[in-house]
Formats: C-alpha cells, sequence, structure tokens
C-alpha cells in the first residue's frame, strides 16, 4: 500500500511540475515528427496589435461603451470604475444608487489591475505603472509613469491554457489582447 501511495505522489509531482513547459511552436517542434498532423480548421486565439506611436499617447477620456470583459469594479466619491481587461476603465455615475449611468471611458492600454489611495489611481500600462489623479474628472491626469514595474506583464499572453493560438509577430505592433476566431492550422499552442 505505501508503494502505490508513493508512486501516485510521485506522478502527482512530476506533472504538476510541468505547468508552463507546453507553450510551443508547432511548425518547430511537431513539423518532423511522425504522424503529426497539423489541427486543420480550429478555435484560437487571435492577437490583436496596437502601434506603438498610438499606444504612446496612452491615457485619454472616451465617449461611454458596452463592457465586453469587465473586471474588477472601484469606487471614488460617486463614480465607480470598472475595469476592462487590458483595455481602460469604464467610468459610472452612481450618485442615484438605484440608476447607476455609464458617462464616460477612461482608456488605458494594457490596464489589468487598480488600487485606490485618496484621490490618486494606480494601475498598470502593460509594465509600466500609471498614478492617475481623477479629483478634476473628466479632466484626468497623469501624476507619474514608472516604467517596468511589472516586467512580466510587457506581453500579454493568450487567456486560456492548453489552446491554440496565432503566433505573434512583433512587426505588426504590440499585442494589445487577444479575440477567438477560426483559424486555419495556427502555429502555436498554450
Amino acid at each position: 500500500m505505501l508503494r502505490l501511495f508513493t508512486s501516485m505522489l510521485f506522478v502527482v509531482v512530476v506533472f504538476s511540475a510541468c505547468d508552463g513547459l507546453f507553450t510551443l511552436d508547432l511548425n518547430d517542434r511537431n513539423a518532423d515528427r511522425v504522424g503529426y498532423r497539423e489541427p486543420g480548421e480550429v478555435q484560437a486565439w487571435v492577437p490583436v496589435y496596437e502601434d506603438r506611436d498610438a499606444l504612446a499617447s496612452g491615457v485619454s477620456v472616451l465617449e461611454k461603451r458596452a463592457t465586453e470583459e469587465g473586471g474588477k469594479i472601484f469606487v471614488l466619491g460617486n463614480k465607480l470604475f470598472q475595469v476592462e481587461t487590458g483595455i481602460g476603465l469604464h467610468i459610472i455615475d452612481y450618485s442615484d444608487k438605484t440608476k447607476p449611468v455609464k458617462v464616460g471611458f477612461l482608456n488605458v492600454p494594457g490596464c489589468q489591475e487598480v488600487a485606490l489611495k485618496g484621490n490618486a489611481v494606480y494601475t498598470n500600462s502593460f509594465e509600466d505603472m500609471l498614478v492617475l489623479d481623477l479629483s478634476a474628472f473628466p479632466d484626468v491626469k497623469v501624476k507619474s509613469r514608472l516604467p517596468d514595474i511589472f516586467p512580466e506583464m510587457k506581453y500579454p499572453r493568450p487567456p486560456t491554457r492548453g489552446s491554440y493560438y496565432v503566433c505573434p509577430d512583433v512587426s505588426k505592433g504590440r499585442v494589445v489582447r487577444w479575440k477567438q476566431e477560426t483559424v486555419l492550422n495556427p502555429q502555436c499552442m498554450n
């Protein structure tokens, strides 16, 4: 019985240690494998690119928009903010708590997380940390930008593990998010 338990424990440890080892480029690693078949037409993650110059303009207040991939919510005064993962913050006026109204969208490329302290909003823009002053909304000021605070967020990964994706091409710009599409023979797997 002890031997069976030890063997099972060994298998669990080996497989749990494998996480992260299986991001692969199917072209490079499987092309000469006997019996390898391209996946054909499958649902895959496709990178959405943004021109680096357009990203440099960065933070701006835009018209309200539909929530597509909502994230965390936080409150500052009578405004409620909801993260739109990788894109920015929805701004919702909830002075009348029975009838909250979207009033705008704060474009913050690469935004994933948000924290508050007083009137300052701390968020990321990919790998950089931004400190935003929203006290005079809709006049939003970037109080500071601290570069390379979150290096792991420089290149967003496809959202789902164990799925196909189209390999990014840095010549097309920076990958800002991913969308799912039907793709013929995607060359990478997450």
